[in-house]
């Protein structure tokens, strides 16, 4: 999948996404890109609103796990299990998120979870910049359960 395809998944289906106008800047297998401007996720204090920051970092890590498990042809419903956001500094001008996952993961590794415990668990973490500078990141377990 491409950013521009990307980008439109998460805003076709995501109405949220949209109204963020969070945009996917890169995607590969194990990383990912992604932004959204300032304006439309901000608070009364004129800094990024909490809220928006915890929104736009579980969409880019789901976009992340989205577009690996899609690539390895892996089908099931994904999820965020659980998620925990830490706030650093206050986000004053666009907004950047970035995230890997492991790329030693086999496709092989998944599919042998799967079948046994019908889940996978993806583990990240989101990392969110504003400035160039790191502002605060979510740490997140994504599953993909298999019916």
């Amino acid at each position: 999948m491409t950013s521009e395809e990307m980008t439109q998944l998460l805003q076709a289906h995501i109405p949220l996404c949209q109204f963020m106008q969070l945009s996917c800047t890169k995607l590969d297998g194990f990383n990912i890109e992604t932004q959204a401007p300032l304006t439309p996720n901000i608070n009364m204090h004129g800094t990024g609103f909490a809220g928006s920051l915890y929104a736009l970092a579980v969409a880019t890590g789901w976009a992340l796990v989205h577009n690996r498990i899609t690539l390895a042809g892996i089908v099931g419903q994904l999820v965020v299990k659980e998620a925990t956001i830490h706030y650093k500094r206050p986000v004053t001008e666009h907004i950047s998120l970035q995230s890997s996952l492991d790329a030693n993961l086999k496709d092989e590794e998944i599919e042998l979870q799967l079948a046994n415990e019908k889940r996978a668990t993806f583990p990240i973490i989101v990392s969110i910049f504003s400035n160039g500078k790191k502002r605060g990141y979510l740490e997140a377990d994504y599953v993909i359960v298999r019916r």
